[in-house]
């Protein structure tokens, strides 16, 4: 029965996404699965929506296609209901539908750039694993206490200080209520690989007890105590699954990157005046499984 209400909340999931958005026109030559209007709906788009809702058996893909179907003919009834109303011919809608195809065709050129790239070498695989031993063979499961102070950053070697002289964490928290700070605090207990890298990277170094403030923002302050860790190590076979996803997606952006300093390179790009060119956000770290 669980399997049952699944299967019949994922094709009402899809039969809403169908209503909500356009579909490719019907290439010439597709087997046709019905007509609205003159236009045709094929056995290609039908097969392909039905696709989305994962493996079925033989009852649920026949009662899928027909649900699809029927969203289908209602998608295309609201749509060419809204061509004769003129709603083309808004200006914000005609600019959602320019940006949609745009998309579109943006998705289509990553695939194909994507299409031949390689998977990761099992060298660089091992590489990898060998590199950051704070998320497979030195991991740990890290129990941090936190308060979030709603003050600037600014402020953090003033409140370094107040915190050496008060020497607990609870002890401060209460100077920080007496002096009408806003304080929310909380505890967790996360694994390596969901903590950033820049923090796991302070973390992996600190002892317990010891105290780290970082800037959460312009005008918070994030104040983490390490209060124990537990060395919980991943294999090389537990871990490569994750580490080629890691590096397939490292591929995939370098060469994007790529391709899109090169798409500049020979494009004509002009601001209107006031505008200026965005200055490069930092590097981040994104490598973490």
């Amino acid at each position: 029965m669980k399997n049952r209400r699944a299967f019949v909340a994922a094709v009402s999931a899809l039969s809403l996404a169908l209503s909500a958005c356009e579909q490719p026109a019907t290439t010439a030559g597709d087997a046709v699965a019905a007509t609205v209007d003159g236009e045709i709906i094929s056995e290609a788009e039908l097969g392909s929506a039905v696709a989305r809702l994962g493996p079925l058996d033989e009852t649920e893909s026949a009662q899928a296609r027909s649900k699809v179907l029927e969203a289908m003919i209602d998608q295309h009834l609201v749509s060419n209901a809204a061509k004769s109303a003129k709603l083309d011919k808004v200006p914000e809608v005609a600019r959602a539908m320019r940006q949609a195809q745009r998309q579109v065709m943006v998705e289509a050129y990553i695939e194909r750039l994507f299409k031949n790239l390689p998977q990761a070498s099992d060298a660089e695989v091992r590489d990898y694993y060998a590199r950051h031993p704070e998320l497979f063979e030195g991991r740990k499961l890290y129990r941090v206490r936190e308060l979030e102070l709603a003050l600037p950053p600014a402020r953090i070697a003033e409140l370094e200080a107040q915190l050496k002289q008060r020497r607990t964490l609870a002890a401060f928290a209460d100077w920080l209520k007496e002096q009408g700070v806003d304080v929310k605090a909380g505890g967790a207990v996360k694994p390596a690989e969901q903590i950033p890298a820049p923090l796991l990277a302070r973390l992996s170094a600190m002892q317990d007890g010891q105290v780290v403030m970082l800037p959460v923002g312009v005008d918070r302050i994030s104040v983490l105590q390490l209060q124990g860790s537990q060395a919980q190590p991943v294999a090389l076979e537990q871990a490569r699954a994750a580490i080629e996803r890691v590096l397939l997606g490292e591929k995939r952006k370098t060469l994007l990157d790529a391709e899109i300093r090169k798409l500049r390179a020979g494009g004509k790009i002009e601001y209107a005046s006031g505008l200026t060119p965005a200055a490069a956000p930092p590097s981040s770290q994104t490598d973490t499984p």
